[in-house]
């Protein structure tokens, strides 16, 4: 049975990930932190930062939601709850 990751785990590679794709540093992201609110994150880092944690976590999400996304912890759970890939 394949165990999906802790969200702490998510969160800290997301925060990782979102620093590499803005070159920006992001001090101040948590699980609740406004998605419109990171630093240098626009629609296409979204879409690449998502990506880059699929890759990270060895899972697939579906990315038909990403335009209902809000927060942080929006992108923490979807790739929480990816199946394998």
């Amino acid at each position: 049975m394949i165990h999906p990751p802790a969200p702490e785990a998510v969160l800290a590679a997301v925060i990782r990930i979102l620093e590499q794709v803005t070159r920006r540093p992001q001090p101040a992201a948590a699980m609740a932190t406004a998605l419109h609110a990171l630093d240098g994150l626009d629609s296409l880092r979204l879409l690449e930062t998502v990506a880059l944690a699929e890759e990270h976590f060895g899972v697939m999400v579906d990315t038909g939601g990403l335009g209902q996304m809000e927060t942080l912890g929006d992108i923490v759970r979807l790739v929480a709850a990816g199946r394998p890939g």
